[in-house]
């Protein structure tokens, strides 16, 4: 009976850990990529002379990296026309 509960607990405490890595993977790594994203679109918004809140709020609110895309875009028809 002891045995079969030290089982059931370490197989528990190894599924906690999955879920822990899990949640690191898939929501701690893209919110860091964000934050470097967010830092980048701001300088180079700056650099441009572009309204660098404005960029970082649609980069950041947007979802799916769809706001990074746009500002890539968007700098690319401004060089484009220079």
């Amino acid at each position: 009976m002891i045995f079969s509960l030290f089982s059931i607990y370490s197989i528990y405490s190894d599924l906690n850990f999955v879920i822990v890595l899990l949640l690191l993977i898939f929501l701690l790594i893209p919110y860091i990529m964000l934050i470097f994203i967010a830092i980048w679109v701001y300088k180079d918004a700056k650099k441009k002379r572009l309204n660098a809140a404005v960029w970082v709020l649609i980069v950041w609110i947007t979802p799916f990296f769809i706001g990074f895309i746009r500002y890539l875009m968007f700098r690319g028809r401004l060089n484009s026309n220079n």
